[in-house]
């Protein structure tokens, strides 16, 4: 097996002790660096230019390197909640409703529900904020056949998720993702409190229940600065002939 390289492990240590330091402040000079790890001037100055390449810090001429603020990271792969994720990296999170309300769903969203534009949906809209920072605007459109009376009672708490569970029963087993880069709009630019025109991610989701059952689907716009994704890649083997 390959051996990591030097400048790798310094560059992982360095980064578990950047994410307990706040944003603004310095990391230590390079000749201290080279004290603390035991290395060369050219493997720590590597470490910190990877560091640099990925956002975690900002040389700045004269001052020095500083700890910048990291966007939210999202792994791909596993369906989550917003409020866990938030709650799991204690990170301070708060919603600004937008709206909640009952309609008959557009054509696309009721072809990813499997559902008639005669039917109804409930939409609720939020920002999603982490540290009185608009992060994202989060829409989720779910089906009312599943939570009657939604509307009438609205969000007891931050988390919709945890009012499904606790309200309807309803636990979400799978979904299906797609993410796409754009430009935000003249209201999203509003509603994220950045330019019009500045990059989004637009994300949006359908989130099955049991037996595969279309119930929810997620439309959601995040900064393209304070919002990134993050995912583990295998090494995918080649299919197998059958003579």
């Amino acid at each position: 097996m390959a051996r990591m390289p030097l400048y790798r492990k310094v560059e992982a240590e360095l980064s578990a002790r950047i994410r307990q330091m706040r944003p603004g402040e310095m990391i230590p000079p390079e000749p201290e660096l080279e004290r603390l790890y035991g290395v060369s001037r050219a493997t720590i100055r590597r470490a910190v230019e990877d560091l640099e390449r990925v956002g975690a810090v900002e040389k700045r001429q004269g001052v020095g390197t500083i700890v910048r603020e990291m966007p939210e990271t999202q792994d791909v792969g596993r369906l989550y909640s917003w409020s866990d994720e938030m709650r799991r990296r204690n990170a301070t999170s708060s919603s600004k409703l937008l709206g909640l309300r009952r309609e008959h769903p557009g054509r696309r969203v009721a072809e990813e529900m499997h559902i008639s534009d005669d039917d109804w949906v409930v939409v609720l809209s939020r920002v999603r904020m982490v540290k009185e920072t608009p992060i994202a605007i989060m829409v989720n459109y779910l089906r009312e056949e599943y939570v009657p009376g939604f509307v009438d009672r609205g969000l007891s708490s931050e988390s919709l998720y945890q009012d499904l569970r606790d309200g309807f029963g309803i636990e979400l087993t799978e979904g299906e993702e797609t993410i796409r880069a754009r430009a935000a709009t003249a209201t999203e630019a509003v509603h994220l409190e950045v330019e019009e025109g500045a990059p989004v991610l637009n994300v949006r989701r359908v989130s099955f229940i049991r037996g595969r059952t279309p119930f929810e689907v997620v439309d959601m716009i995040a900064r393209g600065d304070k919002y990134q994704y993050h995912a583990t890649l295998g090494r995918g083997l080649p299919a197998r002939s059958e003579s």
